[in-house]
């Protein structure tokens, strides 16, 4: 049944959401954007040694999203490509740190052609002032002999004079005749338009065939943005309240037989974590100089990006531990769940056996479910309800100096930490005290779902329906099939969105074979445990109690003992002493001595 639907999945995202990928062309990678730039610079007499540089791949998201809405997704790719727009980018500075003076250039992945460069010098630095005219002739002439300005085809637009202490800079710009995309009536419309900055007998800056976006559509993503942003903010707060909940049953089960045999696990892999975290923070650091402003010491400001970057590494590993820890507790004396298909199982049996590697091949499964689900979805809302997203985020792993670690870190830190959250913890807790399992499993996938409100897709309600009906599905495929394949599902549905451009669309070897084993780590994982094919006997639980617990142990056989003797039920017997803050599992052990 499972493959039935996993394959009507894939079928719906192929129909459904693979075409976006088909402009993605990342033909110059990031070695040959930076040898380009150079030769630019070195062409206009520029000595770039001394410089540091920062290489880093960006999406226009705006033109995006604006042609999106206007145009439709299906004709945005042909607009861009009739008006020779730009999505993608490769963004190239020259910088030295304490020096306002520097170089920016955007250069397109898949010509290799500079279509943006920018060079920044000090307000008192002297120009001589040629006037307007002047100005204006030499915009002109650099635009028709680089840019392909031809004024048959383009209208002016705008001129603007700015004048400092020592110089003028002259801005000139001209859209092109037959292209306006209104926003709505009376609310202004896009252009496509070229310019430049002209500063005594130098083009200091120019731009070509940009998106004019109106300022009415920006002020409605503000409010759009602020609601979502509000949206989240709610559900951080129920966020931190299940974290505090776990704390609490953690504290009070601390010396407990499951927390005190799962602890140590938790503590090793939040330590992983960690560490490919922190290797991701280094990883990304071209992102990180793109940032840098030069007024301040580069070694501040990368002291302060590396104390911020292991401030969020610890928070992780601590939402990560406890909430663990508390929801296998709290899952092991849950009746009605399925209690083989959790850490604290294969803690106390063997990673390394079929059932492991059954559990990973259902994740997988479930990953097509969730992208097929996520692309009807996402259908639906297009067709019937606006909805309108940024289909573009799909490189913003392009600056790292390796993109699959950065990718890796992402879906090995999310697919952990919520599925522990939300899943193991949340949909306990919730379902122990509010006694149903259906309002445990909607609640906690509301918080988990809305909780992605920040993200620029609109109307913002949408994002949170969206991920909610997802963690709805996730859910009872929890309580069913336990918490190994929600993780292996989660671990893949994040790489997928972060490398899928790698993988589907135009990009180097090195990275479609990099993101290719990403997606295939988990199988690997599971091909060896099924060949080693070790016994999953649970070990018993009593073998792992130490001297405290062996001694609560016997203390407890007797007190049952006698109770029973004076003709107490069993179970009588086990909800007064759990009552009374026995450990549930110690109290089971002793049960059943009797």
């Amino acid at each position: 049944m499972f493959s039935v639907i996993a394959a009507l999945g894939l079928a719906v995202w192929l129909k459904c959401a693979y075409p976006e990928f088909s402009f993605v062309d990342l033909s110059i990678d990031k070695k040959q954007a930076l040898a380009r730039a150079e030769k630019y610079l070195n062409g206009k007499g520029v000595v770039c040694r001394g410089y540091l540089r920062s290489v880093i791949f960006l999406a226009n998201d705006w033109a995006d999203t604006y042609l999106q809405k206007t145009v439709g997704p299906e004709n945005e790719e042909k607009f861009l490509r009739e008006h020779g727009g730009e999505l993608f980018f490769w963004r190239v500075r020259f910088f030295r740190q304490l020096q306002k003076e520097e170089y920016t250039l955007e250069i397109s992945p898949k010509s290799g052609d500079v279509f943006f460069f920018e060079h920044r010098i000090d307000d008192i630095e002297s120009r001589p002032d040629n006037g307007k005219e002047n100005a204006r002739a030499i915009a002109e002439d650099f635009l028709k002999t680089n840019c392909g300005l031809n004024p048959r085809d383009y209208d002016f637009n705008e001129e603007k004079a700015k004048k400092l202490d020592n110089r003028v800079d002259y801005s000139f710009s001209w859209e092109k005749k037959g292209v306006y995309l209104p926003w709505g009536q009376n609310e202004g419309g896009a252009k496509v338009i070229i310019g430049a900055v002209v500063s005594g007998d130098e083009v200091r800056s120019f731009y070509r065939n940009i998106l004019d976006i109106p300022e009415k559509f920006y002020r409605y993503l503000d409010r759009q943005l602020a609601v979502g942003e509000y949206v989240f903010n709610f559900s951080y707060i129920m966020f931190i309240a299940l974290v505090v909940m776990a704390i609490i049953h953690t504290i009070t089960r601390l010396s407990g037989i499951v927390i005190a045999t799962s602890r140590k696990w938790f503590i090793y892999l939040a330590f992983f974590l960690a560490a490919v975290n922190i290797a991701a923070a280094f990883n990304n650091l071209q992102a990180v100089f793109s940032n840098y402003s030069t007024s301040v010491s580069l070694s501040s400001y990368l002291g302060i990006y590396f104390l911020r970057s292991l401030m969020n590494v610890l928070f992780i590993s601590v939402i990560f531990i406890i909430p663990g820890m508390a929801g296998e507790s709290l899952h092991q004396d849950a009746p009605g769940l399925r209690q083989g298909n959790t850490f604290f199982y294969f803690i106390r049996s063997t990673f390394w056996g079929r059932g492991m590697a059954g559990n990973i091949a259902l994740g997988y499964l479930i990953f097509l479910i969730m992208i097929g689900l996520q692309a009807g979805l996402f259908f639906i809302g297009q067709k019937y309800f606006g909805v309108w997203k940024q289909w573009l985020k799909l490189t913003q792993f392009s600056s790292a100096y390796i993109p699959f670690l950065s990718a890796l870190a992402i879906g090995l830190t999310a697919s952990f930490t919520e599925e522990i959250v939300f899943r193991l913890f949340g949909i306990t807790w919730l379902r122990k005290y509010l006694r149903s399992t259906l309002i445990a499993v909607c609640v906690s996938a509301a918080i988990w779902g809305f909780g992605h409100t920040q993200y620029a897709i609109f109307p913002v309600w949408f994002r949170g329906i969206e991920v909610t009906l997802i963690g709805l599905f996730l859910g009872f495929i929890f309580i069913k099939y336990g918490l190994i394949p929600l993780i292996v599902a989660h671990y893949l549905f994040d790489v997928f969105w972060a490398a899928a451009a790698y993988i589907l669309g135009k990009s180097p070897g090195y990275l479609f074979w990099g993101s290719l084993t990403l997606m295939l780590i988990p199988l690997g994982f599971a091909v060896i445990a099924y060949l080693l094919n070790r016994p999953e006997k649970a070990q018993e639980i009593r073998l792992a109690l130490n001297a405290n617990q062996r001694y609560n142990l016997t203390v407890l056989a007797v007190f049952i003992s006698r109770k029973k003797e004076q003709g107490m039920e069993l179970r009588q017997i086990e909800a007064e002493l759990v009552g009374h803050g026995w450990d549930p599992g110690l109290v089971e052990i002793a049960m059943s001595q009797i």
